[in-house]
């Protein structure tokens, strides 16, 4: 038998290369004018500014009457001038010696140190505020070189609650509250009624604080008519 005849491979096409699309530039080239790819922009650091400290309240001025010494007498004692009177406020007197205290412990006050235990008895308290009032005399509290207010309120509490605080209101001389003080066994000078606390006598009664403090609390200053001794 003849041999078959072998049938021809046929040729594998050549693969077609994508033509550009009209107009378009070979290889890949932009267009002269064409925006470049836009680029990721890094995030833009913010910085804040220091803010201007804020500036520090100024301390608060207390006015207050320098004086020497010689003067204690017109402008504590004899209030020449009545400028602690028309002030409202009873004297608080600033002395880092012990001079005032001295001073008035030998003048016709009723003389009250809140460090000395006796002083701050009760009946001691009660008797030197009702004899103050009732012959119109100055009293004295000396803290001398500690805060000794509001320990000596608390000793003021157990004669009357609020006794202290009364006292430096003026309220005490208000509807004479002050007699809520005498007892039925003091003497007749201060039980008589028509003799016991006249009005001339009451209106003379006056309230010394004294303090050796060079910065006694702002408080006690804000509330007093401030007397420095220099």
């Amino acid at each position: 038998m003849p041999p078959k005849p072998v049938a021809a491979k046929a040729k594998p096409k050549p693969k077609s290369t994508p033509q550009p699309a009209p107009g378009a530039r070979p290889g890949g080239l932009r267009r002269h004018g064409a925006a470049p790819p836009a680029k990721a922009r890094a995030p833009a650091v913010t910085t804040t500014k220091d803010k201007p400290a804020a500036e520090k309240p100024k301390e608060l001025e207390i006015p207050e009457v320098k004086i020497e010494l010689k003067q204690l007498v017109d402008v504590l004692i004899n209030d020449t001038g009545g400028k602690i009177k028309d002030s409202g406020k009873w004297p608080l007197v600033i002395d880092e010696s012990d001079r005032v205290s001295t001073f008035l412990r030998y003048q016709d006050t009723n003389y009250l140190n809140a460090k000395n235990p006796g002083d701050m008895e009760p009946e001691r308290i009660r008797m030197a505020i009702i004899g103050g009032i009732r012959f119109g005399k100055p009293v004295v509290l000396d803290m001398m070189d500690t805060n000794m207010f509001h320990a000596a309120a608390d000793k003021f509490d157990v004669v009357q609650k609020g006794l202290l605080e009364s006292v430096m209101t003026k309220d005490i001389l208000v509807d004479q509250k002050y007699v809520s003080l005498v007892k039925d066994s003091d003497p007749d000078e201060y039980t008589d009624q028509s003799s016991a606390f006249r009005h001339g006598m009451v209106d003379g009664f006056r309230f010394f604080l004294i303090t050796n403090m060079a910065s006694p609390p702002l408080e006690l200053m804000q509330r007093t008519y401030v007397i420095r001794v220099q």
